[in-house]
């Protein structure tokens, strides 16, 4: 059975948050709220940086995974919170094997209000 990372290493902790809207002056406006049981605690790690260059401008991204215990409730658009910085989960989140009993999740970093 592949393990994604030791239980001793899953010492990060994270607050999970769900997307909700609400409609305001026509159009949905997105929030946040805490999910059931929002406390997680998994192992986060950046595997590197990538530069894209687009229209003309640099972007630098960061590859960063969260592999924690699975959750039937994670979702890809949620958020989490790790260490004061939000991030969203980028596409579902994998469960490992099918077994329901770790997820590994993809995420992207949440800067200047997007």
């Amino acid at each position: 059975m592949f393990k994604p990372c030791r239980a001793s290493e899953m010492v990060t902790p994270a607050i999970h948050q769900k997307p909700t809207y609400s409609p305001t002056h026509g159009r949905d406006k997105k929030t946040y709220t805490d999910a059931p049981r929002p406390n997680i605690r998994g192992k986060f790690k950046q595997k590197g940086t990538s530069e894209i260059t687009a229209n003309g401008v640099l972007v630098i991204q960061k590859e960063t995974t969260f592999s924690t215990w699975y959750k039937s409730d994670l979702e890809g658009g949620d958020r989490l919170i790790i260490d004061g910085t939000a991030y969203e989960i980028k596409g579902d989140p994998e469960n490992v094997e099918g077994r329901a009993r770790y997820h590994v999740c993809t995420l992207k970093a949440i800067k200047g209000g997007a």
